[in-house]
């Protein structure tokens, strides 16, 4: 175990003041068995027996190309970070990994890009819920991004995101890159309403690639409006309550992980992709965590949207970020990363300082 504290950047979010850099330790504990490899960890989560469930982007082990929608597979660890074994080998939606959650009774959802499906699996493994339609097979459809008419049909998908779920069973799918929509659906998987539209847009409940979601514990929704960089809260029953916006400097000198990533050509500027993944923090008092995709950090809020702190940097050595894709909040000061560049999951231990009320309630 490292501990790992970097420079600090000026942060603003309107007239905030600069977060400070949160130290860390950081582990990665996940052990695979030989001749089995992680590719890009699309998405991960952990359930109430601490075990850690990584969606990725590995490829099959029977010889078909990754153009043809079939590269998603799901690894279970231990508490102790050994590898339990593969889920859903044979799964139907399984396609183009995109997230992995896991609700209060220890459900297993699978989102699934390439696909169109959100799919629940029971603690033991068995289907019990499938939301969407995956397209049927034909010759010249290529790869999940080549499809080109969006799907406009309540509780469809069109290369859905991510899923969360409120204490009622509710279920919140964002709807991600081919319809700019929130879907919400009942515990029993009926559609109860959608916000968006299929084009995207930048008004009050529009969006623009929403990425990620999370549901705090009042119930309000929590949309990664990635294309609009903002945060969109909305209420139970979808109705546009208010954004978090944060203006996002990019350092001197900024060099992406991969070249000219995220550069435009035109301006020679960097999009930051922010807000790119999100997750709320379980307790008493929670917390959104976010990252940016460039220049790659983590940033802590509350959920009124104040930023209170901030760690990591970008890089593809062990403590750094390579293009951070699944968020796991298990506690406010225990988060877990998955990435795509470096084909890992990374345990972090946050070492906020104690704040002067803090110290005086203890």
């Amino acid at each position: 175990m490292f501990l790992a504290l970097f420079g600090g950047m000026n942060v603003a979010a309107f007239s905030q003041s600069s977060a400070p850099e949160i130290p860390f330790d950081f582990q990665s504990p996940l052990q695979m068995p030989p001749d089995l490899y992680l590719g890009e960890v699309a998405g991960i989560a952990l359930n109430s027996k601490h075990h850690v469930f990584v969606f990725t982007r590995t490829g099959s082990d029977h010889g078909t190309s990754l153009l043809d929608g079939r590269a998603a597979r799901l690894f279970e660890f231990g508490p102790d970070g050994k590898f339990v074994k593969e889920i859903g080998k044979n799964l139907y939606s399984m396609a183009w990994a995109h997230a992995v959650r896991v609700d209060k009774d220890d459900n297993i959802w699978l989102v699934d890009q390439g696909s169109d499906e959100v799919v629940e699996l029971s603690p033991d493994y068995k289907v019990k819920l499938i939301l969407g339609r995956r397209d049927e097979a034909r010759e010249e459809r290529g790869r999940p991004q080549a499809r080109r008419a969006p799907d406009t049909r309540p509780g469809w998908f069109y290369q859905p995101t991510d899923v969360a779920f409120d204490a009622q069973g509710n279920i919140f799918v964002s709807d991600g890159y081919g319809n700019s929509e929130v879907h919400k659906f009942d515990k029993d998987g009926h559609i109860l309403k959608a916000t968006g539209t299929a084009d995207k847009g930048s008004g009050p409940g529009q969006f623009n690639l929403p990425h990620s979601i999370a549901v705090d514990a009042r119930g309000l929704v929590y949309v990664a409006d990635r294309g609009n960089h903002r945060i969109e809260v909305l209420d139970n029953d979808l109705n546009y309550v208010r954004e978090i916006r944060f203006d996002l400097p990019i350092p001197a000198g900024y060099v992406s992980n991969v070249p000219d990533f995220g550069r435009d050509e035109t301006t020679g500027t960097y999009s930051t992709l922010w807000p790119n993944t999100l997750c709320i923090s379980p307790g008493r008092t929670q917390y959104i965590y976010v990252n940016s995709m460039v220049p790659g950090k983590v940033y802590k809020f509350t959920l009124e949207g104040k930023l209170v702190g901030q760690f990591g940097a970008s890089g593809h050595r062990p403590g750094q970020f390579g293009w951070i894709h699944g968020l796991a909040c298990v506690s406010e000061n225990e988060i877990w990363t998955g990435e795509l560049l470096t084909w890992r999951a990374q345990k972090i231990t946050l070492h906020p300082a104690k704040t002067t009320d803090e110290r005086t309630e203890r």
